[in-house]
């Protein structure tokens, strides 16, 4: 999947920062990314994220804050495409060295630019902080002049005085994305979000990228920092992270659902990617 590079702010040049709301059938962007910093608050929908090298599933009312120039996208299921208004969401973009700019002629912003190097990983918040930025997020849409712009630095404040949120993408995670990449790895990684429950081989996926599998195998690794073999493992365990959390079947039945072929293959991919085996995972949630 390319990552497209994106003018979020075209057209409002002037503006340090703009919220959008969005409601529609389904997520429908590329992979992307963009000069600005975005927080994004999913209101109703579900599916597949990317954030950097990060891969999971997404439900609503998650909130993450994306850095500047960090590749993500929200990618909903094939079989949810047909529900009317299945995606919304709430978002807030700025561009952080104009803001940095503007805010430093009021007071010391090296704690603000000490955060937004660290949201070069993508960050996802819980706990009260992300119901304070929810909240916070959810008024700036509907403000607009100075009330808005307050609201914007409530919510900086809130988010520089909590650490209750996680990295997203590894340590010294860097966008390796090149302008003349073209769409053969957004068709990959459609194809494996669509088809994951079914045997997946490399030449299958090669001709589809019209390439020969050495040649893909390259590309990808180059591209994404993981092999295609590691990536398709990491969809199916984050769907059946997801089936667990859903109580839905037996850890035996999600295995094979997830397209794995054995239950003790299963077990071993999910103790490798997520540290602990399906069962101690069941149980944590538990607690």
């Amino acid at each position: 999947m390319k990552p497209v590079f994106a003018k979020v702010l075209e057209g409002f040049e002037t503006n340090i920062f703009v919220t959008r709301e969005i409601n529609r059938p389904f997520f429908s962007t590329e992979f992307h990314f963009h000069k600005e910093c975005q927080f994004t608050y999913i209101v109703k929908s579900e599916g597949r994220r990317m954030i950097g090298d990060s891969l999971d599933t997404f439900t609503s009312d998650e909130l993450t804050f994306i850095g500047s120039d960090l590749p993500h996208v929200w990618h909903n299921d094939s079989q949810d495409l047909n529900i009317n208004h299945a995606a919304s969401s709430m978002a807030l973009y700025f561009e952080p060295d104009k803001l940095i700019s503007t805010l430093s002629l009021f007071f010391n912003t090296s704690k603000l630019e000490q955060f937004f190097a660290q949201s070069q990983r993508g960050l996802i918040f819980h706990g009260k902080l992300k119901n304070d930025l929810k909240s916070i997020l959810q008024k700036m849409i509907s403000s607009e002049g100075i009330p808005k712009t307050i609201l914007l630095l409530e919510l900086f404040q809130k988010m520089l005085n909590s650490q209750e949120y996680s990295f997203l993408s590894s340590p010294g995670y860097t966008n390796t994305y090149i302008a003349k990449d073209n769409e053969k790895i957004d068709k990959i990684f459609r194809h494996v979000f669509d088809n994951f429950s079914k045997e997946i081989n490399l030449e299958e996926v090669s001709k589809i990228a019209n390439m020969t599998k050495h040649a893909f195998c390259r590309y990808f690794k180059t591209r994404t920092q993981k092999t295609f073999i590691q990536f398709v493992n990491e969809v199916r365990i984050s769907q059946a992270c997801k089936l667990i959390n859903e109580d839905k079947n037996q850890i035996g039945n999600i295995a094979y659902d997830c397209g794995f072929n054995s239950l003790s293959n299963f077990n071993k991919i999910f103790k490798t990617t997520k540290g602990i085996t399906p069962s101690e995972y069941k149980n944590e949630l538990l607690k």
